[in-house]
C-alpha cells in the first residue's frame, strides 16, 4: 500500500495528468465516487441495466447459458403473452376466460421444464415462498373436497393454479435483464387499460360498461380493480422512468400522466387513500441518487393529471369529444414541459450544495401550498353552490369525483355495507373454520349468513373471501406468502444499491398498494390484478434466487438415470391441467348449442348436448338441473329425480337448484319432499323474499293437494303454516334493527304474493274476514290480480255471494281463461274450519 501510495505521489509531483474518467469518479479528496453520487450529478443513472447488484453485467448474455435456448426464448416470449393480455379480457373475471388462460400457462411451464431439465435443473420447488404458494393450491384443493358449491370450488381451483404458475413461471424465467422485459409487460398492460378507458368514454372503442356515471370502468368493467391495477402499473412506471436515459423519460412520463389521470378518473375512495400512503412510502424509500428527481417526476406528473382530468370526464359525459381530448393534450403538454424542466435541473443541480437548496426549495413549496389549502379549506360560499361552503379542491374535481372524495367516511351506505360484509363471512369462518366452504364458498352460501337481505357474490374483502373459502388454513398460508414475499423484498432491498435498490422497491410497493386495496374491496377476483400480483411475487422470489445462488444442478450421471421421470411428470402435470381446463371449455361449448337448440325448439338436440355438457364438466349443477326440467316436460320423472338430485349434491346451497328439486318431487308426487325442500330453500335464505313467496305456495298448494286426495289432517297443517306467514315475515322484518335502511329490495317483506298465500290458506281454515282483507290487498298487484280473483270469486260463493262471485269469475276469465277453469274444482272443496 505504501508503494501504491508513493507512486501516485509521484506522478501528482510530476504533473502527469489524471484520466478524464478517473477525475469523474474522484471525490473532493480523491475517493471514488458511488454510483448514487454520479446519478444525482448528472441527473440520470449511467446505463443502470449493464449492472446487477452493483457488479458489472455489461458482458452478460440476455439468455442465460447452458440448456435449450430456443425453449427459453419460446417460454419467455409467451411469459410476456400471459402478463400483458388479461385486462383486456373483461379484467379474466370470467371462468371461460381463465381455462383458456390456464391452458396456456400449463404448456409455458411444460416448455419452461423442459428447459431447466435441459440444464440438468430438476428442482420443482426450492424456496420458502415456493412451497407456501404451493401450499395455497393445495389448501383450494382439499377445500373442494365437500365444498357448498362444487362448480364454484373447481373455479377457484383454476384461478388459484393459473396464479401459482404466474409466480412459478415469473420467478425462473426472470432474471437481471429480463426482468426489465416483464415489468415492462406488466406496465404496458396497465398502460392500456389506462388508455381504453380514454378511448371509450371518447366514444372512439365500444367497452361494455368501459365508461359509467363519469367514472373509467375500462376493460375491466370495475373502477375501483381499475384504480388498484393501474396504481400499481404507476409504481412500475415511476421506477422504469427513473431507470431510463434522459430521451426516453419522455414516453415513460407520458405514460405515467396517462396512468395517474385514469386512476383519478375511477372515483375509487378506497384507491383515493390508499395510493397517496403507498406513493410516499415508495419515495421515502427510494436510494438517494433517485430521490429529488422521483419527487420532482411525481409533483409533475400528479399535477398534470389533475389538470388533465379536470374538465375531461364533464366533457365526455357531455359528449364533447374534441375539447375533452383538447384537455388531455394540455395535460400531455405539461408533462413534457416538466420532464424537460427537471432535465434542465438535472444538468445545473451538480453539487450537494445544490441538490439541498434545491430540496429545501420543493419542501417549502410544499409546506407552503399546503398551509394555503388549509387556510382556504372553507372559501367564502358563492351564491351557486346553494349556500354550501365549498373549498378549492372541490372546484377543481369534476362533480362525480368530488362528490366521492367527500364521501370519504367509515358512516357511507358503501363504507357499513363492507363492514358488515366482512362481519357475515366471520360467521361463516366460525362454522367451517378449517377448510372453509371450498372456493367460491362466498356465492354458493353468503345468503344463510347475511345480516340483511343485499345482492354480492364478493365479500370485497379478499382475505376474509379467501378464509371463507379455505378456513384459517389457508388465510394462514396467504399471512405467509405475504411474509415470505415481504422478507424477499426487504433482502434484495437491503443487498443491492442503486437502480437494483429501486427495482426490489418498485416490485414490492406495487404488490404492496394491490395486497392493501385488496383488504377492501374484491379486485383480487379479477385475473387480471391477481396475475400482476403474483408477478411480483415471482420477480421478488426471481431477485432472491440470483442474490443467494443458482438452483442446484444434478451431475451427469444422475441426471440421465432421472431424466425420464421428471420429463414424464411434467408431462402429466401438463396434460392434467389441460383436460381440466379443456373438460370446461368442452361442457360451455356444449351448453351453448343446447341454447340454440332450444331457441329452435328441438327439445331433442337440446337433451343430447346438455347431456354431452354435463359429461364433459361433470362438476357444474346447472347442466343436471337444466336437463330435469327437460325430462319432467318429456314425462321422465324418474329421469328428471335423478338429475336434480345430482344438481342437489353439487350445489346444495343453490336456490335454483333446490326450486327445480322441489317441481320434481311435486311431478312425482311426493308432497311431503317437496314442501320439505322448500322449506330448506327458505332456511337457506332466510332475508331473501323470493323464497318466503315461494315457500307460501307450495304450503297451500300442498294443502289442496292433500284435501283432494282426502287427508285432511295435513292439509290443516299445510294451511295454518301459511296462514302463519304474515305474522313470520312482521317478526322477521322487526329483527333487522339497525339494519333496516341497509335491506334492500327483494328481501323479506309482507309483499302481496305473502299476502295472497295467507288470504288462501285463511279461507280454507274459515276465516273468512281475514282471507277477505289478504286477497283484496293482494288484488292490488297487477301480476297477482287474476288469481287473487279468482280466491275472492271462491270465497264469496262460499258466502252465497252468487252475484259477486259471477262477476268476478268473469274477470279473472277475460284475464286468464286457463285460471278460471279452476273455479269450479276449487269452489267444491271442503273448507275445513278453524
Amino acid at each position: 500500500m505504501a508503494q501504491v501510495h508513493n507512486k501516485k505521489s509521484k506522478d501528482n509531483r510530476r504533473g502527469k495528468v489524471i484520466p478524464l474518467q478517473k477525475a469523474i469518479n474522484k471525490g473532493p479528496r480523491g475517493r471514488v465516487k458511488d454510483q448514487s453520487s454520479r446519478e444525482a450529478a448528472t441527473g440520470s443513472p449511467v446505463a443502470p441495466w449493464r449492472r446487477q447488484q452493483g457488479q458489472d453485467t455489461a458482458r452478460e448474455p440476455f439468455w442465460p447459458q447452458g440448456g435449450s435456448q430456443t425453449l427459453m426464448v419460446v417460454a419467455f416470449a409467451g411469459l410476456l403473452l400471459l402478463l400483458f393480455y388479461p385486462p383486456f379480457f373483461r379484467g379474466l373475471f370470467f371462468p371461460v376466460e381463465q381455462r383458456w388462460t390456464l391452458m396456456l400457462a400449463a404448456i409455458l411451464f411444460f416448455l419452461t421444464y423442459l428447459w431447466k431439465l435441459s440444464r440438468r435443473e430438476t428442482a420443482f420447488l426450492t424456496r420458502p415462498l415456493d412451497f407456501a404458494a404451493a401450499a395455497l393450491v393445495a389448501i383450494y384443493i382439499l377445500a373442494a373436497i365437500k365444498p357448498a358449491s362444487r362448480g364454484l370450488a373447481m373455479a377457484e381451483v383454476a384461478k388459484i393454479a393459473l396464479y401459482f404458475l404466474t409466480f412459478w413461471l415469473t420467478s425462473r424465467l426472470a432474471g437481471q435483464r429480463r426482468t426489465i422485459y416483464i415489468i415492462h409487460a406488466l406496465y404496458l398492460a396497465a398502460v392500456g387499460a389506462a388508455l381504453a378507458a380514454l378511448l371509450t368514454a371518447t366514444g372512439l372503442v365500444n367497452i361494455k360498461d368501459g365508461f359509467v356515471g363519469g367514472r373509467f370502468y375500462s376493460t375491466l368493467q370495475y373502477p375501483n380493480a381499475l384504480a388498484s391495477y393501474v396504481g400499481a402499473g404507476a409504481i412500475l412506471g415511476f421506477y422504469l422512468w427513473a431507470r431510463a436515459s434522459n430521451p426516453w423519460r419522455y414516453p415513460y412520463a407520458a405514460a405515467n400522466y396517462l396512468l395517474l389521470m385514469v386512476f383519478l378518473g375511477t372515483g375509487s375512495r378506497g384507491a383515493y387513500l390508499i395510493f397517496p400512503i403507498i406513493v410516499f412510502l415508495y419515495w421515502l424509500l427510494t436510494p438517494g441518487g433517485y430521490r429529488l428527481n422521483t419527487l420532482a417526476h411525481l409533483l409533475v406528473s400528479a399535477a398534470a393529471a389533475l389538470v388533465g382530468m379536470v374538465r375531461f370526464i364533464p366533457l365526455a359525459t357531455a359528449k364533447a369529444y374534441g375539447p375533452a381530448w383538447g384537455w388531455f393534450a394540455l395535460g400531455l403538454a405539461l408533462t413534457l414541459v416538466g420532464q424537460l424542466l427537471i432535465q434542465g435541473a438535472g444538468r445545473v443541480l451538480i453539487t450537494p450544495r445544490a441538490r439541498v437548496a434545491a430540496g429545501v426549495a420543493v419542501l417549502v413549496v410544499l409546506v407552503g401550498t399546503g398551509a394555503f389549502f388549509i387556510q382556504h379549506q372553507l372559501a367564502v360560499t358563492p351564491a351557486s353552490s346553494g349556500g354550501q361552503a365549498t373549498n378549492i379542491v372541490t372546484r377543481i374535481l369534476p362533480s362525480q369525483i368530488r362528490a366521492r372524495i367527500q364521501d370519504i367516511n367509515l358512516e357511507t351506505k358503501s363504507s357499513r355495507e363492507r363492514l358488515l360484509w366482512t362481519g357475515d363471512a366471520l360467521k361463516m369462518i366460525r362454522e367451517r373454520p378449517i377448510l372453509g366452504f371450498g372456493g367460491g364458498g362466498w356465492e354458493a352460501a353468503y345468503r344463510q349468513y347475511q345480516s340483511y337481505f343485499y345482492n354480492s357474490t364478493q365479500v370485497h374483502n379478499d382475505y376474509a373471501q379467501v378464509a371463507v373459502e379455505t378456513g384459517l388454513l389457508g388465510l394462514g398460508v396467504l399471512a405467509l406468502i405475504w411474509l415470505l414475499f415481504l422478507l424477499a423484498t426487504a433482502g434484495n432491498y437491503r443487498h443491492s444499491r442503486g437502480p437494483e435498490r429501486l427495482q426490489a422497491l418498485a416490485i414490492g410497493i406495487a404488490a404492496l398498494n394491490l395486497g392493501l386495496h385488496a383488504a377492501i374491496d374484491f379486485d383480487l377476483a379479477l385475473g387480471a390484478v391477481s396475475i400482476m400480483l403474483w408477478a411480483c411475487f415471482g420477480l421478488s422470489r426471481a431477485l432472491e434466487g440470483q442474490r443467494l445462488g443458482p438452483e442446484p444442478v444434478l451431475p451427469v450421471n444422475v441426471f440421465k438415470n432421472q431424466q425420464l421421470a421428471w420429463t414424464t411428470a411434467a408431462a402429466i402435470a401438463t396434460l392434467v391441467l389441460i383436460l381440466f381446463a379443456g373438460s370446461y371449455l368442452a361442457g360451455v361449448a356444449s351448453a351453448r348449442q343446447a341454447a340454440a337448440a332450444l331457441q329452435r325448439q328441438n327439445i331433442a338436440a337440446t337433451t343430447a348436448y346438455l347431456e354431452e355438457a354435463s359429461r364433459y364438466d361433470p362438476f357444474t349443477a346447472s347442466y343436471n338441473s337444466d336437463l330435469a326440467g327437460i325430462y319432467l316436460q318429456q314425462g321422465k320423472t324418474k329421469e328428471a329425480l335423478a338429475m336434480a338430485l345430482a344438481a342437489s349434491a353439487k350445489d346444495p346451497y343453490n336456490l335454483a337448484v333446490l326450486n327445480r328439486l322441489a317441481e320434481v318431487y311435486w311431478q312425482e308426487g311426493a308432497v311431503d319432499q317437496a314442501v320439505a325442500t322448500m322449506e330448506r330453500a327458505r332456511q337457506l335464505a332466510p332475508w331473501a323474499g323470493a323464497g318466503w313467496e315461494n315457500l307460501g305456495q307450495a304450503y297451500d298448494a300442498a294443502g289442496v293437494r292433500y284435501l283432494q286426495t282426502g287427508q285432511r289432517d295435513k292439509a290443516r297443517q299445510m294451511f295454518q303454516l301459511a296462514a302463519a306467514l304474515p305474522g313470520a315475515v312482521e317478526a322477521k322484518v322487526n329483527t333487522l334493527g339497525e339494519f333496516k335502511d341497509l335491506h334492500q329490495p327483494g328481501g323479506v317483506a309482507l309483499t302481496p304474493a305473502i299476502q295472497l298465500r295467507a288470504g288462501i290458506a285463511q279461507y280454507f281454515l274459515g276465516q273468512e274476514q281475514e282471507a277477505a282483507g289478504n286477497l283484496a290487498a293482494a288484488a292490488k298487484d297487477g301480476q297477482l290480480q287474476a288469481e287473487a280473483n279468482l280466491w275472492q270469486a271462491v270465497l264469496a260463493f262460499h258466502q252465497g255471494d252468487n252475484v259477486r262471485a259471477g262477476q268476478l269469475l268473469a274477470g279473472v276469465q277475460k284475464a286468464n281463461a286457463n285460471l278460471a277453469k279452476q273455479y269450479d274444482q276449487l269452489k267444491n272443496l271442503p273448507v275445513l274450519g278453524s
